[in-house]
C-alpha cells in the first residue's frame, strides 16, 4: 500500500509540473489582460528569467550566426548581458528585451540600421537612411540602450560610465519623462514627450512583447553558456526521471544542474531522441576517446556528433570492434579484442561484449600476468630475444609490453617466434663474468638451479654471483675453481678456502696473465706458508702426505689444512715431513739441543727453521 501511494504521489508530481509548464506557455493573454490595466514600470526588478528570454527568442528567431565571434556569441550570452546591464541600472530587464526585439525584429535587422552596428534600440535612427550610432560590441550596445531608458524612465544618476551618446539630451534630475512603457510612445505621454513617435509604441512592447514573454516557460535547455537542446529536454527528464521531478522540478536550473552533474554520468535520457549507451555502443572511436565516461559521450554529441550526423539510437550492442585505447594511451600494438577474448575464456564470460571493461582488465591484470593478448606480440618472445629488457625488466611481464608501445615497434624489434633465450647475459652490477659463466653451461650442469629460476638468465646469474662462487660451481666449460687452485701455490696461499676468490681472481687477472684454470686435478705444490711462518726447511706437502697417509685421508687435496695439520700436530708428534730432515735425529746429534728442549719435540723443527740450519748442524 505505501509502494503505491509513493508511486501515485510521483505520477501526481509530474502530472502537476507538466500542467505547470504548459499553463505557463499558454498564459499570454491572460497576462496581457493583466498587464492592460496597469501602467508597466521601466524602473524595477526584473519579472522575467534568463531562461524565459531565451526561450522567447527561439520562439521566434535563430540567434544570427555573425555574432558567433562577438561578446555574445549565444542567445545564452546575449540574454545574460541585458539582465546584467538591466540589473546594474535598476532597469526591468523584460522592457529593455521587448524593445530590442521590436527595434531589430529579433535581431533580423533589415532597416536603416544594421545588425554589425549593436545599436538594438535605434539610438540615433531618426529615419531618412539615417543608420544611428554604432557600438564596438554587444554589451556597450545594450548599455547604451538600457541608459536611455533610464535616461527617460528615472532621476538616478548611472552607475556605470555614460556610453549613450543622447543620455545628456533626455536625462532629467527634477522629474522623469517617461516613467512607464506605455509612455514611451510620444503621442501616448501626458508630457508629449518620448521614445518613438509611433502610435501605441509603448502598448505594443507591453501587450505584444512582454505580455508574451511572460508567459514562455521557465524550463530551459540553457545552462553556463551551453545548449543542453540535443541531449536534454526538461519536460521528458521530469516525466523520464521522478526523483527528479520530485527534487527539482519546479526549479529550471535545479533541475538541468541535476542532469549535468548527476543524470550525464549516471546515463539518464533525458531526450527521446539521444539514448547515451546506444551512441556509446555504436561509435568504436568514441570509446576508444571516452571509455566509461558517460557524460563524455553527452557532451560530444551536443559539440560535434549531431552536426556529423551521428545517429544516437538503436543500438543496443556494441559496434566497431573492440577499443584499443584507454586513458589516452594506445594499445593496438599489444593487444587485440578478439584475440584476447578468444584466448581468455574467463575474461569473456566476466565482462561479456563490453570491450571498455576488458581492455580495462587487460591493462590492470593482464600485462602483469602475461596473458596473450595479441598475434603480433608475446611477451615471453619479447623477453626471450632481448637480453637489455631482461637486466632492464626482469620478470616485470607489463613492462615488456609498454616497452613495445613506447619503443620497441619503434626499434623494430622482433616480438614473436623466439621459443629460447637469446644472448644470454654475463654482466651483473657492471661486472662481466663471461671467463668464468656461461648460462647454458650453469643450467645444464646445476639442475636444482636450472629447476629453480627456468628460462630466466637474469635471475641465474645472480644465483652464480650470490651463491655459486661460494659453493664452487663449475659455470664455464673453460674454468674450474678446483683446478685453479690446485694449480697455483700463489692463489692458495693468497685465498686459502674461499672459493669466489678464485674466480674473481681469474676474471681481473688469470685469464691475462694466461694462468691455466681446467685440467688440474690434484694439488702440485703444497703451501708452505701459514700465519707469516714460512715452514720450507721442515715441510713439504707431497713428501708429508705420502708418508702420513692418515693425514691424506683427513685432508684431501687441502694442502692448507694438511700444513696446518703439521704445525699443530706433526711437530709435536715428531712425523716425517720433508726428505733430508729427520727430527730424531736432530736430537740424538745434538746435546744442547736435548738439555734445552728435552722431549719437545716441536722446539726441534722451530730450531732448525730459526738457526740450525745455518750452524751445519746434523740434521739426518
Amino acid at each position: 500500500m505505501k509502494n503505491f501511494k509513493r508511486k501515485l504521489f510521483s505520477i501526481l508530481l509530474v502530472f502537476t509540473c507538466l500542467i505547470s509548464t504548459v499553463f505557463m506557455s499558454g498564459s499570454v493573454e491572460s497576462v496581457k489582460a493583466n498587464l492592460s490595466d496597469h501602467l508597466y514600470p521601466i524602473m524595477g526588478s526584473p519579472s522575467v528569467t534568463v531562461n524565459q528570454m531565451i526561450n522567447y527568442y527561439e520562439k521566434h528567431a535563430k540567434y544570427p550566426s555573425d555574432y558567433q565571434n562577438s561578446d555574445a556569441p549565444t542567445i545564452y550570452h546575449f540574454c545574460k548581458i541585458y539582465m546584467e546591464e538591466c540589473e546594474a541600472e535598476g532597469v526591468k530587464t523584460e522592457v529593455a528585451f521587448a524593445q530590442a526585439m521590436n527595434e531589430t525584429g529579433f535581431l533580423k535587422y533589415g532597416g536603416d540600421v544594421h545588425r554589425s552596428q549593436y545599436n538594438f534600440a535605434g539610438i540615433g535612427a531618426v529615419g531618412g537612411g539615417a543608420q544611428g550610432n554604432s557600438f564596438r560590441s554587444v554589451r556597450e550596445g545594450v548599455r547604451a540602450q538600457v541608459q536611455h531608458l533610464k535616461a527617460y524612465a528615472s532621476t538616478q544618476k548611472l552607475r556605470n560610465p555614460v556610453v549613450d551618446p543622447r543620455y545628456k539630451y533626455v536625462y532629467s534630475d527634477t522629474s522623469p519623462k517617461a516613467p512607464y512603457v506605455q509612455w514611451l510612445g510620444i503621442q501616448e505621454n501626458p508630457n508629449r514627450q518620448g521614445w518613438a513617435a509611433a502610435k501605441n509604441y509603448g502598448y505594443t512592447l507591453v501587450d505584444r512583447y512582454i505580455a508574451e514573454m511572460l508567459g514562455v516557460s521557465t524550463f530551459s535547455t540553457w545552462y553556463a553558456g551551453i545548449n543542453y537542446a540535443p541531449v536534454y529536454d526538461p519536460g521528458y527528464y521530469i516525466i523520464h526521471n521522478p526523483d527528479a521531478a520530485r527534487a527539482y522540478g519546479s526549479n529550471s536550473d535545479a533541475l538541468i544542474r541535476h542532469f549535468i552533474n548527476n543524470g550525464m554520468s549516471e546515463g539518464r535520457i533525458a531526450n527521446p531522441n539521444f539514448d547515451v549507451k546506444s551512441y556509446m555502443n555504436r561509435y568504436k572511436d568514441l570509446r576508444n576517446e571516452f571509455g566509461n565516461d558517460l557524460k563524455r559521450y553527452y557532451m560530444h554529441y551536443i559539440m560535434s556528433g549531431q552536426k556529423e550526423g551521428r545517429n544516437a539510437l538503436n543500438c543496443p550492442t556494441r559496434q566497431g570492434g573492440g577499443v584499443t585505447k584507454y586513458a589516452g594511451k594506445d594499445y593496438s600494438l599489444v593487444y587485440n579484442y578478439e584475440y584476447y577474448i578468444q584466448n581468455n575464456p574467463d575474461v569473456k564470460n566476466a565482462f561479456k561484449d563490453d570491450d571498455i571493461a576488458i581492455l580495462r582488465h587487460f591493462i590492470n591484470n593482464g600485462m602483469k600476468e602475461g596473458r596473450k593478448s595479441s598475434p603480433n606480440f608475446d611477451w615471453v618472445s619479447y623477453r626471450n630475444a632481448y637480453a637489455d629488457l631482461r637486466v632492464s625488466f626482469k620478470n616485470d611481464k607489463q613492462r615488456y609490453y609498454l616497452h613495445y608501445i613506447s619503443n620497441g615497434k619503434k626499434e623494430g624489434r622482433k616480438a614473436t617466434g623466439v621459443t629460447t633465450l637469446l644472448n644470454p647475459i654475463t654482466k651483473y652490477a657492471g661486472k662481466d663474468y663471461s671467463a668464468v659463466y656461461n648460462y647454458n653451461y650453469y643450467i645444464e650442469h646445476n639442475k636444482d638451479v636450472a629447476a629453480a629460476f627456468p628460462n630466466d638468465d637474469v635471475a641465474t646469474l645472480k644465483h652464480f654471483v650470490e651463491f655459486g662462487m661460494k659453493e664452487g660451481r663449475q659455470a664455464a666449460e673453460n674454468f674450474n675453481f678446483q683446478s685453479y687452485k690446485y694449480e697455483y701455490k700463489d692463489l692458495r696461499e693468497a685465498f686459502g678456502r674461499d672459493k669466489e676468490r678464485y674466480y674473481l681472481h681469474y676474471i681481473s687477472n688469470g685469464q691475462r696473465e694466461g694462468r691455466q684454470a681446467t685440467g688440474v686435478t690434484s694439488i702440485r705444490d703444497g703451501v708452505t706458508s701459514l700465519n707469516g711462518v714460512d715452514y720450507s726447511l721442515i715441510y713439504n706437502y707431497i713428501h708429508y702426505i705420502e708418508n702420513n697417509s692418515d693425514v691424506a685421508a683427513s685432508y684431501p687435496n687441502d694442502d692448507e689444512a694438511v700444513l696446518k695439520h703439521f704445525v699443530e700436530y706433526g711437530m709435536r708428534e715428531g712425523r716425517n715431513s720433508i726428505e733430508g730432515f729427520n727430527v730424531q735425529a736432530y736430537k740424538e746429534n745434538n746435546e744442547d739441543l736435548r738439555v734445552a728442549f728435552g722431549d719437545d719435540l716441536a722446539k726441534y723443527y722451530e730450531h732448525y727453521m730459526r738457526i740450525g740450519h745455518t750452524e751445519n748442524r746434523i740434521h739426518n
